[in-house]
């Protein structure tokens, strides 16, 4: 996740150990040639800052944090183009359906196996979801034995349903 509020995302959470993994510059990368520096970013978990918001800003995007808010119930600044974060996985499906909720296009840093699952399936047919798959496994505890891939689960921002980078 990116450097995260988790005091109020996590209240409830069963595993925010594993919750807690900060998003490296090598997993934002790929992303960046499907994204417009026209629009504004939100990395809505990103307390005062996160890798996520630094390493956009670094390369000439805009890009806010979420500082206190929480935003499983607060509404959005104004001015959000986009939602980008990587989120609590153990949240993963209330961010998901937050995000359609709002009605903005998004990229969520996600576990590849967040394709399966009954309630994300349903709300992936009803809604449509781009897949932007990272051919490498992602090191976020910087011991160099990654577990699990992950992609970026995006929402109106890919060109096409399926990338791979």
């Amino acid at each position: 996740m990116a450097s995260t509020n988790l005091s109020m995302l996590n209240k409830t959470s069963n595993n925010s150990f594993s919750d807690e993994c900060y998003t490296p510059d090598n997993a934002i990368f790929p992303l960046l040639s499907e994204l417009s520096k026209d629009k504004v970013y939100y990395d809505c978990t990103s307390g005062i800052s996160s890798n996520i918001v630094d390493f956009l800003i670094s390369n000439g995007y805009k890009c806010m944090s979420s500082g206190n808010k929480n935003f499983l119930v607060d509404e959005l600044p104004e001015g959000i183009d986009i939602i980008i974060t990587n989120p609590p996985y153990s949240k993963k499906d209330k961010f998901i359906e937050r995000c359609y909720q709002l009605k903005k296009p998004f990229a969520l840093l996600l576990p590849v196996s967040s394709l399966q699952g009954q309630k994300r399936g349903e709300m992936f047919d009803k809604n449509g979801i781009e897949i932007l798959v990272l051919k490498k496994r992602i090191d976020f505890t910087g011991k160099g034995s990654p577990h699990f891939g992950v992609a970026w689960f995006c929402h109106n921002i890919l060109q096409k349903k399926l990338i791979f980078k």
